[in-house]
């Protein structure tokens, strides 16, 4: 069986998956998305053909993301009127999703080992942007259960490392010892806690939902930028710069864009 024909099928069974999982009583959605993420997991490991990989930090930084995806989307999608059409639409999506982050994530694996890889800076980039999508999905839900402040920022601050640590994973990649000189955990927790307590002060700040997580969101994408110019040894002053003036353009957008009334 083809690498492609592998990846169909797979991202077929997970948009199957998903379509259930959405379809069922709103009592039984919490247990839906126990097995329909495990359903996701084994899709992806049986893909890309890891089941039997020797390192385990490969084989869960592979499932990471979709996973994340599975939960992300089907939360949000469990709080949207339910339709068949409707449902049928989101389940389509959510397998196309699938199969481009299968296709990223091969890319992924054949860098994996000092192999230079022609495609890895577009795969890189498919990936930042379905792991933004992901994070929208995720504070969007977070913040619609409309829990204690605390219990947001804790929330956001484990969704957040988790996805800075696939970032970390995706950005190490590139380097000939797949960054293992690095200090992982600085990466990761180190980003989530200013994620974590970003999202404690949005459950104060009269920013809505939407906006709050659309704020999250940018923060993560000028964190990342900074996280691959140090990973890489590239964080020149016309890099950070950049990033930083993103950054301000945010708060002053948080700022005007309150309505404090």
């Amino acid at each position: 069986m083809s690498k492609r024909l592998k990846y169909l099928i797979s991202s077929i069974l997970s948009a199957v998956g998903f379509f259930m999982f959405i379809s069922l009583p709103y009592e039984s959605r919490y247990y839906g998305l126990i097995v329909g993420m495990l359903l996701v997991i084994f899709c992806f490991w049986f893909g890309l053909g890891i089941i039997f990989a020797d390192s385990i930090y490969t084989r869960l930084m592979s499932i990471l993301l979709p996973s994340a995806l599975f939960v992300g989307f089907g939360l949000f999608a469990a709080i949207l009127p339910s339709t068949f059409v409707g449902s049928l639409l989101m389940s389509i999506f959510f397998g196309i999703l699938c199969y481009i982050i299968f296709l990223v994530e091969n890319v992924f694996l054949v860098a994996i080992g000092y192999k230079t890889v022609p495609l890895y800076r577009a795969a890189y980039t498919v990936s930042l942007i379905i792991l933004l999508l992901t994070a929208f999905f995720l504070f969007n839900t977070v913040f619609s259960f409309r829990w204690n402040f605390w219990l947001n920022g804790l929330v956001i601050f484990a969704v957040s490392s988790l996805l800075f640590l696939y970032q970390f994973w995706a950005i190490a990649i590139e380097l000939p010892d797949d960054g293992k000189d690095k200090n992982r955990s600085a990466y990761v927790l180190a980003p989530g806690l200013i994620l974590g307590q970003l999202g404690m002060v949005f459950s104060f700040w009269p920013v809505g939902i939407f906006r709050g997580s659309i704020y999250l969101v940018s923060m993560i994408y000028v964190i990342s930028g900074l996280l691959q110019g140090d990973i890489r040894g590239r964080l020149f002053k016309k890099t950070w710069l950049g990033f930083v003036w993103v950054g301000v353009a945010i708060f002053l957008a948080i700022v005007v864009m309150t309505k404090w009334r």
